[in-house]
């Protein structure tokens, strides 16, 4: 008679995989507003509004904190080459691809470390705490968190050091997840996990199955969601532009009429300087659109009777326009 080894604890528990498939939720829901703006079937100004990029920050942060509560699941009962790499490789294949993909179809915002990029070097960074106990792991995670808004130097405004994310100035780029902060939330997750693990999982949790189609659904999707990350916004893109094909495409985007010379301007001068046209009317938009907040400054820039005080303003705007910009 022969005796089989035990099998392993599984580190796949359907209730992450639910959170997952809630955070892919959210980033459809983010995406088809950036493409339904991207083709002007709304405000191409609406992506970039707060409540959508919190939407858009709260989702990354979420992938990246199930990242290291999936990573230390995995790692629990030591680290397994075989297991650990093929991962690693898909992921890393994935970055490439979509760092090729924008190279073609979007230069002006290339991803050059977007989320994927960040989940693989974490995923590197994590394997140094293992052995870590749980709090010290904690306090470097909230120490990656802070370090852009505490040390902040224009030595890493330098191209080269973009990924880093210690400048004092966002590069341009469609989806950009550095190092520090958002490696942090990964650390975090882990250590959290960490914890949770020393302390005993609930078996509510690791025993829960969902029991809709619904919750199924999104469970499924936790599971795929790599696969889902990469399909989706093809597939969005296609929709939206089929529907700019059946309903036109309309020109949403102004604040009012009476911007447009404005606008039209400001586009102008953002293009010869080198800026795409989308990036520039953005940008351009959101810079009308702040100054109309200020009546009296918006006034005196129809007449050009702007004061020194009002063109520091606006060069205000402008900086804070381009930090919000992809």
């Amino acid at each position: 008679m022969t005796v089989s080894a035990p099998k392993p604890p599984s580190t796949r528990f359907a209730a992450f995989d639910l959170l997952r498939g809630a955070a892919l939720v959210g980033m459809f829901a983010y995406h088809l507003v950036w493409d339904l703006g991207y083709f002007r079937l709304v405000s191409p100004e609406l992506p970039y509004n707060f409540g959508m990029m919190a939407l858009g920050h709260v989702v990354a942060a979420s992938f990246l904190l199930l990242v290291g509560v999936s990573l230390a699941l995995a790692l629990r009962n030591g680290f397994q080459l075989a297991s650990f790499t093929p991962r690693l490789l898909q992921i890393v294949l994935a970055a490439s691809a979509i760092t090729a993909l924008t190279a073609w179809w979007a230069p002006e915002g290339l991803i050059f470390f977007g989320i994927l990029h960040c989940i693989a070097l974490s995923s590197l960074l994590t394997l140094l705490f293992m052995r870590m106990p749980w709090w010290f792991t904690l306090a470097i995670a909230l120490a990656v968190m802070v370090a852009p808004f505490t040390v902040a130097q224009p030595l890493f405004d330098k191209p080269i050091w973009w990924w880093v994310g210690l400048g004092t100035r966002d590069p341009p780029s469609l989806d950009w997840r550095p190092v520090f902060p958002w490696a942090g939330f990964v650390l975090f997750g882990f250590g959290a996990m960490k914890l949770w693990l020393t302390i005993g999982l609930p078996h509510k949790l690791t025993q829960w199955s969902p029991r809709s189609n619904s919750l199924r659904a999104m469970v499924w999707g936790g599971r795929h969601s790599l696969s889902i990350y990469l399909l989706h916004q093809p597939v969005f893109i296609a929709l939206v532009f089929i529907a700019t094909q059946l309903m036109g495409s309309p020109a949403a985007g102004l604040p009012g009429s009476d911007d447009a010379p404005f606008v039209t301007s400001c586009t102008r001068q953002c293009s010869v300087s080198g800026g795409s046209e989308m990036q520039c009317q953005i940008v351009c938009n959101c810079i009308a659109s702040e100054i109309r907040k200020q009546p009296p400054i918006w006034q005196r820039l129809v007449q050009n009777q702007l004061s020194p005080t009002d063109q520091s303003q606006i060069d205000k705007f402008t900086r804070q326009c381009l930090r919000r910009e992809p």
